[in-house]
């Protein structure tokens, strides 16, 4: 998994990310990787996958594949964890 954008801490083998306004996460080759929304709200789109998801506090999803996905926050404040699959 390559994980780009924004600065994180560490959480039980988690990372847990603070998005402020629109920040936006890229995340590559990460076919399992959890998103978990802790705080705010969230827009999920993932490469060859039909739809976005839009999460908010303590829903999760797991990505599908290995493309390109974009996590964004839509609040002037959001957190996520993300646990590696």
């Amino acid at each position: 998994m390559k994980l780009l954008g924004g600065a994180g801490r560490p959480q039980h083998g988690a990372m847990v990310l603070k998005l402020k306004g629109r920040d936006c996460l890229r995340l590559e080759r990460a076919r399992g990787t959890a998103i978990e929304v802790l705080a705010g709200r969230v827009w999920v789109t993932e490469d060859g996958r039909g739809g976005d998801a839009f999460l908010a506090p303590g829903r999760c999803y797991r990505v599908w594949g290995d493309g390109l996905v974009l996590v964004s926050g839509e609040n002037a404040f959001s957190e996520v964890s993300i646990q590696p699959g």
